[in-house]
C-alpha cells in the first residue's frame, strides 16, 4: 500500500511539476527582459549629446550595457567595430536572441534625430536570476507532500495489518482446537464483518463438536447392554476354557468401548503430533489376532526388523490402521489364506508397514475410496489406514502380493523432533 501510494503521488507530482517548472522559467525570463528593457530605456534617456554617461566597461549581474554613438564611439562594455558601425547606422529598436544571450536595442533620440543606440546584452545568468530559490521551494513542498502521503499510507496500512494479524491469530487458535478464541472486530467494515463471522464460526464448530461427542458417547454407551448380556451368556458355558477366552474378548471389547466414550469427550490431538513404535504395535496386534487365525486355519507371519521403528503417529492410530487391514483380510479372504505382516525402516525416513495375503486380491482400485467396497462392508478399513499414513506425512499404495492376493503398503513418516 505504501509503495502504491508513493508511486501514484510521484506520478501526480511529476505531472504537476513539469509544467510548473516551465512556467517559472518563462516567468523569470520575462521579468529579466522587462527589467533589462527598462534599464536600457532609462539609459537612452540619460545619454546627452555629444558626450555620454559614465558606464561600467564590464558585465554586471549578467547584463552588458553599451552605448554606441553615431560618431562610432562606444561607451560601456566594448563592442566589435563592425557590429558597432552596423548598429549605429541602423539606429533600430527591438530584441533578438543570440547564442546564450538576448540583445535589446533602444535608439537614442535627440531633437528628432538618432544620435546613437543603447545595446543591452542579457545573458542566461540574468534570465535565470531568482529561479533557483523558487525551484527549491517548489521541490521542498513536493517532497513534503510526498512524505506526508507515504506516512499516512503507512499508518493506514499498519492499522489494516494489525486487524488482519489479529484475525489470523484467532483463526490459528481455532484451528489448533481452542474453540474459546474470539477476535475483537476492528478496522474497516469489511474486516470487522470477517471478525464477527469468525466468532460465529467458532461458536458453531464448538456446538457441532459437542453434539457429535454426545451422539458418539450415547451410541457407544448403548453397546454396554449387549456386552453385559454376552458376558452373562459366557458365564453359563460349560467349557470353562472357552468361557475364559470369550470372557477376555468381551473384556477387551468393553475396554475399547470405554476408550471410545472417553475419547468422544476430549479433542483429538493434532495429526502428526504423536509418535509410536511400529515394531511393538505389530508384534502386539499379531498376538491379538493369533487365536482367530488358528480358528480359521491361517498362518500369520510377522517380519519385524530389530530395534524400535518410531513413526509419526499415535499408538492407537497405528493399532486401528493395522486392525483395519487385518480385519479386511479375515473378512474377505477364504479360510486358510496366509498373511504376512512386514515392518521395516524406510530408506527415505520413517518406517514401512506391508500386509500381504493369499486371497483373491482387490476387485478394483476404487476400494480405497471411503464408503466403497467390493463386498458387504462399510468400506472404511482402507480409508482408516490411508488417513493414518497421510497424517503422519506418508502415503498408501495397493499392489499385487507375491502370495497371489492383495498387498497394502503403508509409509509412515518419521516422528516429530
Amino acid at each position: 500500500m505504501v509503495g502504491l501510494v508513493a508511486a501514484a503521488m510521484c506520478l501526480l507530482l511529476i505531472a504537476f511539476l513539469a509544467p510548473l517548472v516551465v512556467l517559472l522559467m518563462r516567468d523569470a525570463e520575462s521579468r529579466a527582459l522587462v527589467e533589462a528593457t527598462h534599464r536600457a530605456q532609462l539609459l537612452a534617456a540619460s545619454v546627452p549629446a555629444p558626450a555620454g554617461p559614465s558606464l561600467p566597461e564590464r558585465m554586471e549581474n549578467g547584463l552588458a550595457a553599451s552605448v554606441i554613438l553615431a560618431d562610432g564611439r562606444v561607451l560601456g562594455v566594448p563592442v566589435e567595430q563592425g557590429v558597432a558601425r552596423e548598429l549605429a547606422g541602423q539606429c533600430m529598436t527591438g530584441a533578438t536572441e543570440g547564442e546564450g544571450a538576448v540583445e535589446i536595442l533602444v535608439p537614442v533620440i535627440r531633437e528628432g534625430a538618432c544620435v546613437g543606440v543603447v545595446r543591452m546584452m542579457v545573458t542566461t545568468e540574468a534570465l535565470r536570476a531568482g529561479l533557483v530559490p523558487l525551484l527549491v521551494l517548489v521541490f521542498s513542498l513536493s517532497s513534503g507532500l510526498l512524505l506526508t502521503g507515504v506516512l499516512l499510507a503507512e499508518r493506514l496500512g499498519a492499522g489494516l495489518l494489525r486487524s488482519v494479524t489479529e484475525l489470523a491469530g484467532t483463526a490459528d487458535r481455532v484451528a489448533a482446537g481452542d474453540l474459546t478464541a474470539r477476535v475483537s472486530p476492528s478496522g474497516p467494515p469489511e474486516i470487522r464483518r470477517i471478525g464477527s463471522e469468525l466468532n460465529r464460526l467458532a461458536v458453531r464448530v464448538g456446538y457441532l463438536l459437542a453434539a457429535e461427542r454426545r451422539r458418539t458417547a450415547d451410541l457407544t454407551h448403548r453397546l454396554r447392554t449387549p456386552l453385559t448380556a454376552l458376558r452373562l451368556d459366557i458365564d453359563g458355558l460349560a467349557d470353562r476354557t472357552a468361557a475364559r477366552r470369550l470372557g477376555d474378548d468381551v473384556t477387551n471389547m468393553t475396554a475399547a468401548v470405554n476408550d471410545v466414550i472417553l475419547a468422544s469427550r476430549r479433542l483429538a490431538p493434532e495429526p502428526g503430533s504423536e509418535s509410536a513404535d511400529l515394531a511393538r504395535v505389530v508384534r502386539e496386534r499379531a498376538t491379538f489376532w493369533g487365536p482367530l487365525a488358528e480358528d480359521t486355519e491361517r498362518e500369520i507371519t510377522v517380519r519385524v526388523e530389530r530395534g524400535p521403528l518410531p513413526v509419526r503417529a499415535g499408538a492407537a492410530t497405528v493399532e486401528a490402521a493395522l486392525d483395519a487391514l487385518l480385519g479386511n483380510v479375515f473378512a474377505h479372504t477364504p479360510s486358510g489364506a496366509g498373511i504376512v505382516v512386514t515392518a521395516m525402516v524406510a530408506p527415505w525416513g520413517g518406517a514401512m508397514l506391508i500386509v500381504d495375503d493369499a486371497g483373491p486380491g482387490f476387485p478394483n482400485a476404487r476400494v480405497i475410496e471411503r464408503g466403497r467396497s467390493g463386498a458387504a462392508s462399510t468400506g472404511l478399513g482402507l480409508d482408516i489406514a490411508r488417513r493414518c499414513a497421510e497424517e503422519s506425512g506418508g502415503s498408501m499404495r495397493l499392489n499385487r502380493s507375491p502370495l497371489g492376493g492383495a498387498r497394502v503398503w503403508l509409509h509412515l513418516g518419521p516422528p516429530p523432533r
